[in-house]
């Protein structure tokens, strides 16, 4: 019996505080190299002098609350003197002078650089004690509190709500005929270079897996649709720029304007994937129910990718493992005595057992995570000022732990294929399955054939498909039901991973004609289907309760042709898509022709952006494995157009 040794927040806390966190930060102010450029903007990484501590799990995918900086000077968020006996809130404090220190170390750089620099040496000569005052100091501030979050080694830092908590200062500017809208449309695009220019220092996995993602529009809890001009402004500047950074999210629900969806669809068409599609509709229910609070709800972001968290006030981390679907299934084939199997009903039983041992280990997995002290992240996060507490100890409201997924769809082919030619046509036994998949289908080359022609079941809106997923997502959902983190958090999956080359490249064959190491299915996804509407039909009948909220993407595969020779109707697909009620949307707008081109010929194409995983990438940046699978989806789908 394999025992899990849990520890509690107050475990954690009666560590105490992290002297030598205080120390090196403290450090990081006082000697990280200030680099002043000739533009608008001041926003450098020395990646040469990044936080380095070793006490526990560094915090990452996370949005901090930038608006804390917009709407105070840095001395106005520190606890009073009398306050400061308490070790955390004396390392807050530290945390924010060792900010203003860095702010005047800028402002001695501005002075002494050859260029003419006022307007932003009055910005930061004002973060110590003032609100932001217009739009561009405002952004500013965002970046100075980004920059410092990766000077931290805080990987895949989210950026937040930009239409919401930058427009206040947008509005006031232009009321106040301080700013024009093609003033502001400059300051974005500006924005957006900067936050470009470091995209290889900051990319995670994959080159572009940087995280760097800001959300646009919400809906309120009357279920109206809110957004503004900044929102439009926001995806017009990105659409100019052509960059793979920084990502775009839109949430949108039934109400959505239908010149926003327009103009959202614009955007991805130019081949920069973004922005990605949230359904409120959808998403905000299964928030209540998994316990966000209502005053919170509304105000949802996502971390990395595609993973609804609230922004500023969660520590949740969702992307702490991966579940494989298709892993339960091999070790049931390989240590169970098959032959005493005899039922597709019976087998599915026993799949579900091996599948609960699975979540075991994962269970494991997220248990064995000690997050590190980071008043850093405290002083940018909601609630820990009031409860003084740090992020490590509890202080954020929301803590839960997030688990992505991989291979349901080769999972769902295999088992309605099993019980197609082993219980119903009687063609093989599971012994002969488990040989075939053990060989690798040596010697049976026709029938690997014959599995990999079929069309996917995955993602058709046959009800027994749509109920086989259900069924088994339930499995995981009851099991995980009872599962509490250290912090209190709750366990929450989904149906999309980032995984399914990296899980499948040392992973044995499957029951579908997968061979040894070949990808696996890519979140929801089916390039067999005649019309893009059976997936959403499939995507919208799927039980998203239970915490099963952690990213349920579609990812569609679309010719650039098809979308502009059928402009209107593409547009009506979208709106009745998001009332039929898929949870997230994403595509790549890409010929096959382009993209076999630019595997060629690289050189030829140094700007083809496509959508890989929940990120934009540059298709030269990628890896061969990705860029073929891309390659393989594209043709699979324009021969089914």
């Amino acid at each position: 019996m394999i025992t899990t040794v849990r520890k509690t927040s107050e475990d954690f806390k009666k560590d105490g505080i992290d002297k030598s966190y205080d120390e090196v930060f403290g450090l990081i102010c006082k000697n990280i190299a200030i680099s002043i450029e000739n533009r608008r903007f001041v926003y450098f990484i020395d990646a040469e002098y990044v936080m380095d501590t070793t006490k526990g799990d560094r915090y990452e995918n996370l949005a901090p609350a930038y608006w804390k900086v917009l709407d105070a000077g840095l001395e106005q968020l520190k606890y009073s003197e009398e306050e400061t006996a308490n070790d955390f809130c004396r390392s807050y404090n530290a945390v924010l002078d060792n900010l203003i220190r860095l702010s005047e170390r800028i402002v001695d750089s501005l002075k002494q650089s050859d260029y003419k620099m006022e307007k932003q040496i009055e910005w930061f000569t004002r973060i110590r004690e003032t609100p932001a005052e217009g739009f561009e100091e405002a952004v500013q501030r965002l970046l100075f509190v980004n920059q410092m979050f990766w000077q931290t080694d805080h990987r895949l830092t989210g950026l937040g709500a930009w239409d919401s908590y930058l427009f206040p200062y947008y509005e006031n500017d232009r009321k106040k005929g301080r700013l024009s809208r093609e003033d502001a449309r400059e300051i974005l695009k500006d924005l957006y270079r900067v936050l470009h220019e470091n995209y290889k220092y900051k990319s995670n996995v994959l080159m572009g897996d940087t995280g760097q993602i800001f959300v646009l529009g919400k809906s309120d809890s009357q279920g109206r649709y809110l957004c503004n001009d900044l929102t439009y402004l926001l995806i017009e500047a990105m659409k100019e720029v052509q960059q793979s950074e920084p990502k775009c999210l839109l949430r949108v629900n039934k109400n959505t304007p239908r010149d926003l969806i327009e103009l959202a669809l614009a955007s991805i068409t130019t081949g920069i994937g973004a922005p990605l599609l949230a359904n409120d509709d959808v998403i905000i229910p299964e928030l209540i129910k998994f316990g966000i609070d209502r005053k919170d709800v509304y105000e949802y972001t996502t971390s990395a990718c595609w993973e609804p968290l609230i922004g500023g006030k969660s520590t949740s981390q969702n992307n702490m493992t991966a579940l494989n679907y298709l892993k339960a299934l091999d070790n049931l084939l390989k240590r169970e005595r098959l032959e005493k199997i005899k039922t597709f009903k019976e087998f599915k039983f026993i799949y579900y057992i091996y599948l609960k041992r699975n979540l075991r280990a994962v269970k494991r997995v997220l248990h064995s995570k000690h997050f590190q002290y980071d008043p850093l992240l405290s002083v940018f996060t909601e609630d820990c000022f009031e409860k003084k507490q740090d992020v490590s100890w509890g202080g954020a409201r929301y803590q839960h732990d997030g688990v992505t997924s991989v291979a349901m769809g080769d999972l769902v082919d295999v088992l309605m294929n099993i019980k197609e030619y082993v219980f119903e046509k009687k063609l093989y036994t599971l012994y002969d399955v488990k040989q075939m998949i053990t060989l690798n289908f040596q010697g049976k080359d026709e029938l690997c054939r014959e599995l990999r022609e079929k069309p996917s079941y995955y993602g058709t809106d046959e009800k027994a498909v749509i109920e086989l997923v259900n069924e088994i997502t339930t499995c995981v959902s009851e099991d995980i039901a009872d599962y509490r983190s250290y912090q209190g958090g709750r366990m929450k999956t989904g149906l999309s991973g980032s995984s399914y080359l990296d899980s499948a490249r040392n992973f044995g064959a499957s029951f579908n004609g997968r061979r040894t190491g070949e990808p696996f299915t890519v979140h929801i996804s089916n390039e067999d289907n005649n019309g893009f509407t059976e997936i959403i039909n499939f995507a919208s009948e799927l039980n998203y309760d239970g915490g099963r909220l952690n990213g349920n993407v579609v990812d569609l595969m679309v010719s650039p042709d098809f979308i502009h020779n059928n402009w209107d109707k593409f547009v009506d697909f979208l709106i009745l898509s998001i009332k039929k009620g898929f949870f997230e949307m994403q595509m790549n707008v890409v010929s096959s022709q382009t993209l076999i081109e630019a595997r060629k010929n690289p050189e030829k194409f140094p700007n083809l952006i496509v959508r890989v995983w929940g990120f934009s990438a540059y298709f030269k940046d990628l890896p061969g494995e990705y860029q073929n699978v891309l390659i393989k989806r594209t043709l699979k789908n324009e021969k089914s157009m």
